[in-house]
């Protein structure tokens, strides 16, 4: 399968795409399910996947995706046994995703967003934060850091991607994504 690209489509006026991958289904639903209460000047499209490559069926149905969102769920709810010959489920597969993209994805188009998961299980697999923040900061990308356990959580990160994804789609005049990075380091 090719690699996912930015500029293969055309883009749709007054409209954006983004693609939320992670293994946490909750966690996506949620954030989908905000972002797309939100009010807003332009149309949103969000398509949501536990992994990259996407199937090559509907592949002409598919939009451009201005935006890639990576959901790595800090604490995995894996045994620990089982972890340790494995690593952390959600950091190893965004890792695995990320090799499908495109490189001109990481020209400001993909962001990462590091969640708290229920850390009410007794044995985790604990993601370091400082692991995700390399990965954002080795990549020129954003990273958001996010509970997502309560709506009022959930609505903020929505409105956060969403300015992202206005500026990702080229929807802000004199703004380009390339600047993000600068832009948002205070996120």
């Amino acid at each position: 399968m090719a690699a996912l690209r930015p500029f293969e489509k055309m883009p749709v006026v007054n409209a954006a795409a983004v693609l939320l991958v992670g293994s946490e289904e909750s966690h996506r639903e949620r954030l989908a399910q905000s972002m797309l209460k939100e009010p807003k000047i332009f149309d949103v499209k969000i398509h949501m996947t536990q992994s990259l490559p996407l199937p090559f069926e509907g592949e002409h149905l598919r939009p451009r995706f201005d935006l890639v969102v990576f959901l790595i769920n800090l604490h995995s709810q894996h045994r620990y046994e089982i972890v340790a010959e494995m690593g952390c489920q959600s950091l190893n597969n965004v890792l695995s995703s990320m090799m499908h993209l495109d490189a001109y994805f990481y020209l400001g188009k993909i962001c990462f967003l590091a969640t708290r998961g229920n850390p009410g299980s007794v044995k985790h697999c604990v993601v370091d934060i400082a692991t995700v923040e390399d990965l954002a900061d080795k990549h020129l990308s954003i990273l958001i850091q996010s509970e997502l356990d309560n709506e009022d959580d959930v609505t903020y990160t929505a409105r956060r991607l969403l300015n992202i994804l206005k500026i990702c789609a080229g929807l802000v005049p004199g703004i380009s994504s390339l600047y993000l990075g600068s832009m948002m380091k205070s996120f």
